[in-house]
């Protein structure tokens, strides 16, 4: 068996797993803890997982920037206590199991690529889009990581000039106009601007804050004005993926994170405005599709990154 932990801002998550794929337990919490009582939490949850069955190895997706030649986390920009973290070591000292972690993209693309939707391809690109906008590039079959190891960053692409602040500290990141987070900033201030034409969206809101689904629910039935939003998002997000695209012409893009569950309603315009950025050469060969795992690609993932650990 193997032991995969998915840890992002949040939440944490916990899977037993054979080396193929299949889930036999998963575990998820909510939680706001700082990190060393996170730690705590989730040794205690991964103890009790591995008394029921022994574990060959353990893999980790972290929601932050990871050195994956030291195996240590750099940090979070949304827990403290993550700084410098040797997180694998402290897995191996306390249950006795080989363990490597990589950041939760890297570790999604790598799920979807060997389980998912980007199966039986030689080069995929996998976007996480929730909160933010997160990225990993499989090319032959291995994670790219570039000369510093932190490559594939595709959410900060610069899309707008003098955009909105991102969290990276510059202004119109590709994650600064289209995460989840993003929409609904963007959906809440149409609708605050033009509540006429923004009734509809209102209504689905019931009295609670707008967000992403509920402009996409919105979309889904029909309205003219909650559509015309979701084309202005993908006009944004399909530039970037055109970027990407020329750049690497993967065989396919895989779409992952709470963002992708809108389904046909997003991926349609999506794939229409992506075309619409690319060279012309690359236009035939675009392919665009959700994640077969949702949530759990970081968690397959990690099961993945594991047969790696076991086999090196």
């Amino acid at each position: 068996m193997i032991l995969a932990i998915d840890i992002g801002g949040s939440q944490f998550g916990l899977a037993l797993a054979t080396p193929n794929g299949r889930v036999i337990k998963h575990i998820q919490h909510q939680t706001n803890d700082h990190a060393d009582k996170r730690i705590d939490r989730i040794l205690a949850e991964s103890k009790t997982l591995i008394s029921q069955s022994p574990v060959l190895a353990c893999g980790i997706g972290f929601g932050g920037p990871v050195n994956f030649d030291t195996q240590h986390i750099v940090n979070s920009t949304h827990v403290a206590g993550w700084d410098d973290c040797p997180l694998p070591k402290i897995v191996e000292q306390h249950l006795g199991v080989p363990t490597i972690i990589d950041n939760d993209a890297n570790v999604g693309a790598l799920g979807e690529f060997t389980f998912g939707a980007g199966k039986n391809n030689r080069h995929i690109i996998y976007y996480t889009v929730s909160t933010g906008i997160g990225a990993g590039i499989v090319i032959n079959g291995e994670i790219y990581r570039g000369g510093n190891g932190y490559a594939g960053e595709l959410g900060h692409v610069p899309i707008l000039r003098d955009g909105p602040q991102c969290d990276c500290g510059n202004r119109g990141c590709l994650e600064a106009l289209c995460s989840g987070t993003a929409i609904a900033r963007r959906a809440t201030a149409a609708v605050q601007k033009h509540p006429r034409k923004g009734i509809a969206i209102t209504r689905v809101a019931n009295n609670n804050p707008i967000t992403a689904k509920t402009l996409f629910d919105t979309a889904r039935s029909g309205d003219p004005y909650a559509r015309a939003l979701v084309d202005e998002i993908c006009t944004d997000l399909g530039q970037g993926l055109a970027i990407a695209v020329n750049a690497f012409a993967p065989d396919i893009i895989v779409i992952g994170g709470g963002v992708s569950n809108a389904g046909r309603v997003l991926l349609q315009p999506l794939r229409r405005e992506t075309r619409r950025f690319l060279m012309p050469v690359h236009r035939p060969h675009l392919k665009i599709a959700p994640a077969k795992f949702k949530s759990r690609s970081v968690l397959l993932g990690a099961v993945a990154l594991a047969k790696q650990r076991i086999q090196h």
